[in-house]
């Protein structure tokens, strides 16, 4: 190799490692500060210049379980950090179950069977992510007022539904037009109905699609902001994001608190991405090419 292509070679080498570093420094220093805000008491973290590595203290982390712990009725703001994430636990679990079983059901119809509407609706239902939610918030208030699910769970799994569901089916019919349709006559050919074709065979060789999908409502619904703030205003309902926001207001600002409340909110999707993520990756890219 002559000296030219070396040094090509070389350079090419270090700007792709300076790209590297720096997307990292763009990621990672947010959770460094963030870190270091939730580590640091109230008077420390008010000191000019600010301390790069200040001595750790756990008070503010101490303070949200101990009041959760406690047993005692929510008094302040900092109160609803647990409680908060156990309610957008359960909802996101019911969000992602339900875009699984249903976009597995509509996805599977869609990429199989031909009726009237079987081609364009798909194409439909992803248009319908081009509405911005903040249109969606009113009528949804409205229509579920008037159905009494309002301050409920329930209300924010159907009001998360609606944005989570379309993208789910369209992914998952793409997913499943890949499969070869021999799969299937094979299963027949063995003695299994279409139900159970479905079950035994198409379910598992989807499992990376629709393992995708449960974690994309999943994270969807757990960091969804609008919906809960507005659809919910009782205190034993409310959702992580709006009991964060909560901890900011007029009286009084407890930066330390909120960011060691946000660490403690953004641990679990984290770590499903990161034992999930070569389903995520493998369910996110494959089908692509069938629609």
């Amino acid at each position: 190799m002559t000296r030219p292509a070396k040094r090509r070679l070389s350079s090419g080498r270090v700007l792709r490692w300076a790209v590297i570093a720096f997307l990292l420094a763009w990621v990672l220093a947010p959770l460094y500060f963030l870190a270091i805000l939730a580590v640091t008491s109230k008077a420390d973290s008010l000191v000019t210049p600010p301390k790069w590595l200040p001595a750790p203290n756990f008070g503010n982390f101490h303070h949200i379980l101990a009041s959760a712990l406690s047993g005692q009725p929510p008094s302040s703001p900092s109160d609803m950090i647990i409680p908060g994430i156990r309610n957008s636990a359960l909802v996101a679990i019911f969000v992602a179950a339900l875009n699984m079983i249903i976009g597995s059901l509509a996805g599977y119809s869609f990429a199989r069977y031909r009726f009237p509407g079987s081609r364009t609706m798909p194409s439909v239902l992803l248009a319908t992510q081009l509405v911005p939610v903040f249109a969606l918030i009113i009528p949804f208030y409205i229509l579920l007022r008037h159905l009494h699910l309002t301050d409920t769970r329930t209300g924010i799994v159907i009001a998360q539904l609606s944005y989570t569901i379309p993208f789910s089916v369209w992914l998952l019919r793409s997913f499943f037009a890949a499969i070869p349709r021999e799969v299937e006559r094979a299963g027949v050919i063995d003695g299994c109905n279409r139900w159970q074709v479905f079950l035994r065979v198409i379910l598992p060789l989807a499992k990376p699609g629709i393992v995708s999908v449960g974690l994309f409502s999943f994270m969807v619904s757990w960091n969804d902001f609008l919906f809960p703030i507005v659809l919910n205003s009782q205190v034993n309902s409310m959702m992580i994001q709006p009991a964060i926001s909560g901890l900011y207001n007029v009286r009084q600002q407890s930066f330390g608190i909120m960011a060691a409340g946000t660490l403690m909110a953004a641990l679990p999707t984290m770590l499903l991405a990161l034992l999930a993520q070569r389903f995520l990756v493998r369910g996110l890219t494959s089908g692509i090419g069938k629609v």
